[in-house]
């Protein structure tokens, strides 16, 4: 019986890549959980990672996309909605396609007639929710090697470069600017208007309405000023 455990983590942190007939093509991992989070947390997760992802809640969905797509693994879970669970799913696939990889998802504990059961049918893992990523990575990786030996390449992920600290400064500063003169453009013209007396032919709901407009540019102005405060202090926590 194959267990999670047996497979060293390995964190991909690459970007997959299978060589085919001089071609790039993307690895394809199907993700069939009832959980719409999870199925998005894994398509986000590992699409940064130049997988092609696909997602189903039922079993017959499941199916028709391992039909029609050929996926290099599928993330079985085994509760579904409608009819079918995972152990369904992977019984009919069985019927009919003995190759595709299947690493089946539980979070329930097992018989050991079941466990027995559903190795007999053929996968290449049994996963305990909440599922590690680096495992996952792991066994993904293991797979692919295993399908594609001379044809898969892993290319590292460049991590995107940090804005220094006084880059991020200038920046931050060049936007305090920016808004406190708006801010006082806006007071000052006002001001200016109503002490010239260009406000006087305009009535008072007029009047009342341009000043509110005036305020609630100043609320929307201090609002962004907050979130350059925080970045200030997220700045100067990096500092310490």
């Amino acid at each position: 019986m194959p267990l999670a455990c047996e497979i060293k983590p390995v964190c991909i942190r690459e970007k997959c890549v299978i060589i085919k007939n001089m071609l790039e093509h993307k690895p394809i991992l199907l993700v069939v959980d009832d959980e719409q989070d999870q199925c998005d947390s894994f398509k986000n997760y590992f699409s940064r990672r130049n997988f092609l992802v696909f997602t189903a809640a039922t079993g017959e969905g499941a199916l028709a996309l391992i039909k029609e797509n050929k996926p290099d693994l599928v993330l079985l879970d085994m509760k579904l909605e409608g009819n079918m669970d995972g152990k369904d799913v992977l019984r009919i696939l069985r019927e009919s396609d003995k190759e595709t990889r299947v690493a089946l998802v539980t979070g329930d504990v097992l018989s050991d007639h079941e466990i027995q059961e559903i190795t007999d049918l053929g996968i290449v893992e049994f996963l305990h929710k909440p599922v590690d990523m680096q495992t996952l990575e792991g066994i993904i990786k293991k797979v692919l090697q295993e399908s594609y030996p001379t044809a898969i390449r892993f290319e590292a992920i460049k991590p995107k470069e940090e804005e220094s600290v006084e880059v991020s400064l200038r920046r931050i500063a060049h936007d305090l600017s920016n808004i406190t003169s708006d801010i006082a453009s806006k007071c000052e013209l006002y001001i200016l208007d109503t002490e010239e007396g260009l406000n006087k032919d305009k009535s008072e709901k007029e009047r009342l309405d341009e000043a509110i407009d005036i305020l609630k540019s100043v609320l929307k102005s201090a609002e962004r000023l907050t979130d350059l405060v925080k970045k200030l202090s997220s700045l100067a926590k990096k500092e310490l």
